[in-house]
């Protein structure tokens, strides 16, 4: 209905400005012909009134009347109906015609210079009227002419008969071209408002094929943009569920079990009791982290995330990380290249969440290096950035799943054991720190040469102590 209505109004208004400029036009035309003409017809008929009183002038002066015929054959060399009057409007020679009212003619006193006058007749048809002075007998008097000007309304009549088939041609072609450019705006709209209505009942798929480069074009693209993000978020939204249930049921599921073993009497005795106990403490644990991770990736995405602006020393800060994970790396078999190759240090930022990053890095190393290998942590400086790098000798990564690592519970070992890994947050909650500490991280990575992380934070010339 409102694509309709559109279409209709666009017609309309289309066709109404292309009626008014064609009527403006056209009576313009009409108008400045009819003037054209009708100053020419006073012009020249002025000339030869004026040329018949010149010839007559002594005559009259003299008080000799010209005779009928001459004032016949005068009237011809004119081609208008003359007759002259004394200055009491009394006609001396010829005869006004008979529709003329005396009234209608009367131009002023005869002494005053010549004037032009248009009268509309009875008969409705224009005329032109003309009185020249002149003096008969030493008294004032006028000959006046009559001239129709039915010749200017023959032109007229040609040019309006002319004019209008091309206006009737034209205003169907206008009506008809109006109609095609309404219908392409208004099947824009209504192709979007279909897809909006489609994507507002519930089908996230849909979308618009207005993608032109006009105006309604840009619309569509936006509209298309605006549902791939809600599809996105959409999608991501029930993804995040999905796993947060995947996520909790295992460790849930371990701790039932242990619990009803304990209630069963199953442990026999306080060290296997112990062990379901620890088992129990460590899936809490599990779930403990995953909650934290949860909470963090929400303040990520809302803005909330509080981050600390506090004086670290970056190089004191990865020995003591080197010191913290010692025991994971002898559990395992791994030896540690620990390096700081500059001088610069100091650093604004926020320690505990510094720390996490670094803590998620490291653990997913270790995670996924061979034993008997190398895990790297090195310190370089780089175009007034700190970078940090931390590298393993695992499998690598494939081209096609780095950029998917970023988001949320992806993980590159699918058959891994869950328990063995982490949340699934850490790398997304790694970067969304590293940016809100106004730091970035990337990774490097090949197939069966190992994984390269690096986090690059802006080092800060004043005294940070």
């Amino acid at each position: 209905m409102i694509a309709r209505s559109i279409f209709f109004r666009q017609v309309f208004s289309h066709v109404a400005v292309i009626i008014f400029m064609a009527l403006t036009l056209s009576l313009s035309v009409m108008y400045f012909v009819y003037k054209g003409n009708l100053t020419e017809k006073e012009g020249d008929l002025t000339a030869r009134v004026n040329n018949i009183a010149a010839f007559f002038t002594e005559e009259l002066k003299a008080g000799y009347i010209p005779d009928m015929r001459e004032w016949q054959l005068a009237s011809n060399a004119t081609g208008a109906v003359l007759w002259l009057e004394d200055a009491n409007g009394q006609i001396i020679q010829g005869m006004p015609p008979n529709h003329l009212n005396p009234e209608s003619y009367k131009v002023g006193n005869p002494l005053n210079h010549p004037k032009a006058k248009i009268v509309r007749s009875p008969e409705m048809q224009n005329a032109i009227i003309i009185s020249v002075p002149v003096t008969i007998a030493d008294k004032p008097g006028q000959i006046i002419a009559y001239y129709t000007v039915n010749s200017i309304h023959l032109v007229l009549e040609r040019i309006t008969r002319f004019y209008f088939f091309p206006f009737i041609v034209g205003l169907v072609a206008a009506f008809l071209l109006a109609m095609l450019l309404s219908r392409q705006l208004t099947r824009s709209i209504a192709d979007i408002a279909s897809a909006a209505k489609r994507f507002s009942a519930g089908d996230y798929t849909s979308r618009t094929h207005s993608t032109g480069k006009d105006e309604i074009g840009a619309l569509g693209k936006t509209f298309n943009a605006m549902a791939d993000a809600i599809f996105h978020t959409q999608q991501t939204r029930r993804n995040f569920f999905a796993n947060i249930s995947h996520e909790l049921k295992t460790p849930l599921s371990c701790v039932k079990a242990t619990t009803e073993a304990l209630i069963d009497g199953i442990a026999t005795n306080d060290q296997e009791r112990t062990q379901y106990l620890e088992r129990v403490l460590a899936e809490t644990d599990r779930m403990s982290r995953l909650v934290h991770d949860i909470t963090d990736t929400e303040q990520l995405e809302s803005g909330k995330m509080f981050i600390k602006q506090e004086p670290i020393d970056l190089a004191a800060l990865l020995l003591n990380q080197a010191d913290k994970i010692e025991p994971l790396l002898k559990k395992k078999n791994l030896s540690l290249l620990l390096r700081v190759e500059t001088d610069k240090h100091r650093i604004l930022g926020d320690a505990g969440r510094l720390e996490q990053v670094l803590d998620n890095l490291m653990s997913n190393a270790i995670r996924y290096a061979p034993a008997g290998s190398r895990i790297g942590l090195i310190l370089t400086e780089e175009n007034e950035w700190l970078q940090v790098c931390v590298s393993d000798q695992g499998e690598g990564i494939a081209d096609e799943e780095l950029p998917l690592i970023w988001e949320r519970f992806y993980r590159i070992d699918k058959s891994r054991d869950r328990s063995a890994g982490g949340s699934g947050l850490g790398l997304s909650i790694s970067r969304g720190l590293m940016e809100a500490m106004g730091g970035t991280i990337s990774v490097q990575s090949k197939k069966g040469e190992g994984t390269s992380f690096k986090i690059h934070i802006p080092w800060q010339r004043q005294d940070l102590t």
